[in-house]
């Protein structure tokens, strides 16, 4: 394994120290003062206008992080990038644990009591974009264990980790690579969904078959799996202001944020550049992406991802190509199968531990 830590921190200095919060409530003078909860209002202590503020920012924080979830959920619109999206959800969470320490500190076996309005909102607020950016953001893979959220609804926790061990991507020794070529296709719903898992089929065969290719669907990988290969060929599509298809959004907010980590680490360790000790060094990548060359941006994803797997790592085998929607069939079929013939001949060159290029000749007539 890479002598890389396994976690690291995204907070970016967020921690605050719960003490300097005043969780006491002085009940000496009151009078009422409006929530930020849709115009109600309850009688708050005199000396609660800082609380209220909290309490205000927190509702502002967690309402721009939904419309921001809601913004990179739409098909129609540009890429969020998981980096940017962990990062203001991380504040909108920080920005609602304050808001709950400032709440009447209440016995956390004392489930009788009722919460008020604004703590109630604000906990809806919160699960709500927990539960909504896992789309992106997968479900095991963020644990909040160093927001201010976290611990005033959990306790104390340490350290704001990214994964679990069986999520870890690490650096895999290139005698423990498997010699089978990895071939991921993704799509988005459509025709072309079925062209780029019908391309990604042709290729597995005119490269031997089962027995020398793993064919998976990017929707159910990581970019730990791609650390377990030498060569791994992507094909896929790009959907709207180059975003990545339905197939691929998970996968490639999950490199991007190990992108994110791995800088971090690299940061953290003095290393420098620390190629070797990137978890993705050993595996080349090729990728083709079919995109619709009447949108903007139309290759932002294919180049995006080539360049997040070249930052863990990965070398490319070939210049990421682009296999145009708007040409005819048959322009489409050259130019991939252009690409596909250079795989060919590399394949054939691999080494005696590869099978024999008669083979690989055969499976491609």
């Amino acid at each position: 394994k890479s002598s890389l830590p396994p976690l690291s921190t995204f907070n970016k200095g967020r921690s605050h120290s719960l003490s300097a919060v005043n969780g006491k409530v002085n009940t000496d003078q009151s009078y009422s003062l409006p929530t930020f909860n849709k115009g109600r209002s309850y009688s708050l202590p005199a000396s609660n206008k800082y609380n209220i503020d909290r309490i205000g920012q927190a509702i502002d924080s967690l309402q721009s992080a939904l419309h921001l979830i809601k913004a990179a959920s739409n098909q129609n619109g540009p890429w969020v990038d998981a980096r940017h999206l962990l990062d203001e959800t991380v504040a909108a969470l920080d920005d609602a644990g304050l808001a709950l320490q400032c709440q009447p500190l209440r016995n956390s076996v004392d489930t009788t009591r009722q919460f008020n309005t604004d703590e109630h909102h604000i906990r809806e607020l919160a699960d709500e974009v927990v539960n909504k950016r896992q789309r992106f953001l997968g479900g095991s893979l963020i644990h909040d264990t160093d927001g201010i959220w976290t611990k005033s609804v959990y306790g104390e926790c340490d350290g704001f980790s990214f994964g679990t061990e069986n999520d870890e991507l690490y650096r895999v020794p290139d005698e423990e690579k498997k010699e089978k070529a990895l071939i991921v296709y993704a799509s988005q719903n459509g025709t072309t969904g079925g062209t780029t898992k019908t391309f990604a089929k042709h290729l597995c065969k005119s490269l031997g078959g089962d027995t020398y290719c793993d064919l998976r669907n990017m929707s159910g990988i990581m970019a730990k799996d791609l650390a377990m290969y030498k060569r791994v060929y992507i094909v896929c599509n790009t959907s709207g202001l180059g975003r990545p298809p339905c197939d691929g959004e998970v996968f490639y907010s999950h490199v991007q944020l190990e992108a994110m980590r791995c800088q971090e680490n690299l940061e953290d360790l003095a290393i420098g550049d620390g190629d070797e000790e990137k978890p993705l060094a050993g595996t080349s990548v090729a990728i083709a992406v079919w995109v619709d060359s009447s949108s903007p941006d139309y290759a932002k994803f294919g180049l995006g991802l080539t360049e997040e797997l070249v930052s863990l790592g990965a070398s490319t085998a070939l210049k990421t190509i682009t296999v145009d929607e708007q040409k005819v069939k048959l322009e489409q079929k050259q130019t991939f199968k252009e690409w596909e013939n250079t795989i060919i001949e590399m394949e054939k060159a691999s080494g005696p531990r590869r099978r024999t290029s008669k083979t690989i000749a055969t499976s491609a007539a």
